[in-house]
């Protein structure tokens, strides 16, 4: 089984996207090839007209930050497709994740004192199809140095920045989107903050076209921090750790946005009921045996099969097509005091590979 490629990226917006495209050609065209047949399944939508929606997030975008814009352009130029295509692909939340249809991740932070550093870890769960699509980034742009792991074409996912910043997603599904900035490239815009404030004005407040959630955490001037941030195009709502821990899966836990949205256009899976119920007796568990949380300990939370098959680490359905079924692709745990990443390829409990990221060079 082929591993996930890592790219190192530099120059401008463009020259990024031209060597991501490049180097990345046969994931942008695996990423192009699953989400075309996902759009078909899920939405009843060609491709063609999934790029008709994608267009209309043009504007907003260009009023955004245009090097979105132009590194976009790049990954076309340089993966030899169009810029539409490319476009579509960082705006799949939007026209795939609305409605009925459901995936799992979950997240975690946990701060020191309750930890030995400040972490923040996820699963992402998503389409068998998609895993052969991964790749991870390390952009070196201007001031900022990002180590990401995303899908071949899409410019903004999960990871963090050498200011200790890092950001997880979670998927929440409503019936209810805008022509504002995709998900995708609002996680890129928090990746280009220098802390979390910056990064949680540039998403809150209806910046964001379709229904998310943003787990943040900084540890900078001996100062760790998390914030998890429910955002939907009318409304968002956040909450900062007061017990030095927070986490979440895939369904609007606050009040206020269910209350905003109305009970008729939230949609709760019962797996991520479950799963969020889980992580919070594993979180519970650790701090009451008082032993300090480390990144074994987290990784332990996430290769948990309790509840199978609604578990925190999710295996392969052999009776559902791989464009429907929901796996556990990859797994992160950011250590944002020493500014490290470790990315699990395949499920925790048995990775096909370790990668260990910083951001002066990448071990595997």
């Amino acid at each position: 089984m082929s591993c996930i490629k890592v790219l190192s990226l530099s120059g401008s917006a463009y020259e990024i996207g031209k060597q991501h495209g490049k180097w990345a050609k046969e994931e942008v065209a695996y990423s192009l090839d699953s989400y075309e047949k996902l759009f078909w399944y899920e939405r009843n939508l060609s491709w063609e007209q999934a790029v008709e929606l994608a267009k209309q997030h043009i504007n907003t975008i260009e009023e955004v930050n245009t090097e979105l814009l132009e590194e976009m352009a790049g990954v076309a130029d340089g993966a030899s497709v169009r810029f539409e295509d490319i476009l579509t692909l960082n705006a799949r939340s939007e026209i795939a994740l609305t409605g009925n249809k459901f995936d799992g991740c979950t997240s975690v932070s946990v701060m020191p004192p309750l930890s030995d550093k400040a972490y923040l870890a996820q699963t992402w769960d998503w389409r068998p199809s998609q895993t052969r699509s991964l790749i991870a980034l390390k952009i070196n742009h201007k001031d900022t140095k990002i180590n990401m792991i995303t899908e071949g074409g899409i410019i903004g996912k999960i990871g963090c920045n050498h200011h200790g910043l890092g950001v997880c997603l979670n998927a929440l599904r409503t019936d209810i989107k805008s022509h504002t900035l995709p998900v995708h490239l609002g996680l890129r815009e928090v990746l280009n903050s220098t802390d979390i404030e910056e990064a949680k004005h540039k998403v809150k407040d209806g910046k964001i076209a379709s229904s998310v959630n943003m787990l943040m955490a900084q540890h900078q001037f001996n100062a760790p921090q998390a914030l998890n941030i429910e955002l939907s195009p009318i409304h968002s709502d956040e909450r900062e750790t007061k017990s030095n821990y927070l986490y979440h899966t895939n369904h609007f836990c606050s009040h206020i946005m269910r209350q905003k949205i109305k009970e008729n256009n939230v949609r709760v899976a019962k797996n991520s009921v479950i799963r969020k119920e889980r992580m919070k007796e594993l979180i519970m568990t650790s701090i009451q045996s008082k032993k300090t949380i480390d990144k074994q300990v987290i990784r332990k939370w996430l290769s948990d099969h309790d509840n199978e098959p609604f578990s925190i680490c999710r295996h392969k359905d052999h009776h559902t097509s791989e464009y429907v079924d929901t796996i556990t692709a990859f797994v992160v745990i950011m250590n944002l005091t020493d500014k490290t990443m470790k990315l699990l390829e395949g499920q925790p409990c048995n990775p096909i590979k370790e990668y260990h990221f910083t951001f002066e060079r990448e071990e595997k």
